[in-house]
């Protein structure tokens, strides 16, 4: 099963050469971090996460390409995981790829369908192997060129859309993932949020710290409380 691109050409540049000129400017950018990471080559030696947004890369590429700077300092993935709102209505709570390819202007990326089993058997019947909510879905989608930059096509992807954000939703897919990844497991969360819209950068800015502190004190419901008042 292949998912084809759907928003090659529009968020980002829909040919394979325009493609990687445009995340390097992306990275060199004076809002982005400079310079693009030099090459992964280490494993990770811990699973981490990130939060990067998925609007055209012209508007927040260069947000990305911090986030994929810092994932790339802490070596190379096995596994990614992309948890993506779901922007359609299509599909189910949390609707995951089940099987197959993603494929980018920059190549294919195998979807770790054992992976995905396991994360039905285990989450319940809110989540299921669903392709209608991702296919024209582009907050999944947009992250993929990022690390295809930075780590190749050698990684397997969980691409995973949540139509149902609620706490309770949330914490169970937290504590799901949590129990299938072992501390020595070399995955990368990726978070596919804009955290805001149509704001000044002073408010968008504090309300980002706001956001930030509440996730270093590990407190799931001020960080859900936090992302829904502000």
């Amino acid at each position: 099963m292949i998912r084809r691109p759907v928003v090659a050409g529009r968020f980002y540049a829909g040919f394979e050469k325009d493609l990687k000129v445009e995340i390097k400017k992306c990275f060199e950018h004076n809002k982005g971090p400079g310079s693009m990471p030099g090459p992964v080559v280490d494993k990770m030696t811990t699973p981490i996460g990130l939060i990067s947004p998925h609007a055209g890369y012209v508007y927040s590429g260069p947000v990305a390409a911090h986030a994929y700077f810092a994932a790339a300092e802490k070596g190379r993935p096995e596994r990614v995981v992309i948890i993506g709102p779901n922007h359609t209505g299509y599909g189910s709570g949390i609707s995951v790829w089940p099987h197959g390819i993603w494929r980018t202007p920059l190549g294919s990326i195998s979807v770790d369908h054992q992976f995905v089993e396991d994360l039905e058997n285990r989450f319940g019947d809110s989540l299921s192997k669903d392709t209608t909510a991702h296919i024209l879905e582009h907050s999944v989608e947009v992250q993929i060129p990022f690390l295809q930059a930075i780590y190749g096509n050698d990684f397997l992807l969980v691409p995973l859309i949540m139509a149902d954000q609620s706490i309770d939703t949330s914490r169970k897919l937290a504590s799901t993932l949590k129990e299938m990844v072992s501390e020595s497991e070399p995955t990368l969360f990726v978070a596919s949020s804009d955290l805001n819209h149509y704001e000044s950068h002073d408010v968008t800015s504090r309300k980002d710290e706001l956001l930030i502190r509440s996730i270093e004190k590990q407190d799931d419901e001020l960080v859900y409380r936090t992302a829904h008042t502000e």
